[in-house]
C-alpha cells in the first residue's frame, strides 16, 4: 500500500513515500516559515524522482499538531486536498508522535516537546512498551519549566528540536472520519 507522509507543524519540513515498509522517498528539511511555498514542491519532486503520480497512493498521513498554525494548516490543507480529490483513505497522527516516531522501535519513556512562543512548549510524555504507545501526559501546551518538571521521570528520555528522529512505519495513526470537519490540534491553554 502506498501511502504518502507529511508533517509541518515545526520548521522542519518531512514529506515521505512507502510501499507497505519499504522507503521510496523522503524529504527532512528545515524551513524558514516557507512551508506553504515548498511543500506542494517538495511533493512534486518526490513524484518525479519515483516516476510516481498522485493517484499511485492509497492513503495519506498527516501530522496534526500541536505546532505552528501556518505549518498545520498547510500540510492538513495539503492532505485534506489529495484524500479528496483522489478519493482515498486520511490518517492523522500527533505531530510529537511524528517527531519522535523514529526512537518508537525501542522501549522506554520519551518526553517529546518543540518550542512555541513565549517560554511555553508543545509536549507529550509517552511510554513505549511492546510497540505499543501509552500516553503519560497527552499532547499540552505548557511553560517550558513545567513540562520539565512533568517530563523528568526515571529513565525517561528528552526529544527535542536537537535530536527528533522520524519514522512513520512507527506512527499510531487514525482514520479520518469527517474529512470536511477535520481540523488541526492548535493547542492553547495550560492544562
Amino acid at each position: 500500500m502506498k501511502t504518502l507522509y507529511l508533517e509541518a507543524s515545526t520548521s522542519i519540513l518531512y514529506v515521505s513515500f512507502y510501499d507497505g515498509d519499504v522507503k521510496l522517498y523522503e524529504f527532512l528539511g528545515i524551513g524558514k516559515n516557507d512551508h506553504s511555498e515548498n511543500l506542494i514542491n517538495t511533493v512534486k519532486a518526490g513524484l518525479d524522482e519515483c516516476g510516481l503520480k498522485m493517484k499511485d497512493f492509497e492513503r495519506v498521513v498527516v501530522g496534526i499538531g500541536p505546532g505552528s498554525y501556518t505549518g498545520l494548516r498547510v500540510a492538513l490543507t495539503v492532505a485534506k486536498m489529495f484524500a479528496w480529490t483522489l478519493k482515498i483513505p486520511l490518517y492523522k497522527a500527533s505531530s510529537l508522535d511524528f517527531l519522535a516516531s523514529g526512537y518508537f522501535n525501542q522501549d522506554g519513556i520519551y518526553a517529546v516537546s518543540s518550542r512555541a512562543k513565549n517560554g511555553y512548549v508543545y509536549g507529550k510524555v509517552l511510554e513505549i512498551k511492546d510497540g505499543k504507545p501509552r500516553e503519560i501526559l497527552p499532547d499540552s501546551f505548557l511553560k517550558t519549566e513545567d513540562f520539565q518538571a512533568k517530563a523528568s521521570l526515571p529513565g525517561s528520555f528528552l526529544v527535542n528540536a536537537d535530536n527528533y528522529r522520524i519514522d512513520p512505519l512507527n506512527l499510531d495513526i487514525t482514520l479520518v472520519e469527517d474529512l470536511y470537519g477535520v481540523t488541526p490540534n492548535y493547542l492553547r491553554g495550560e492544562l
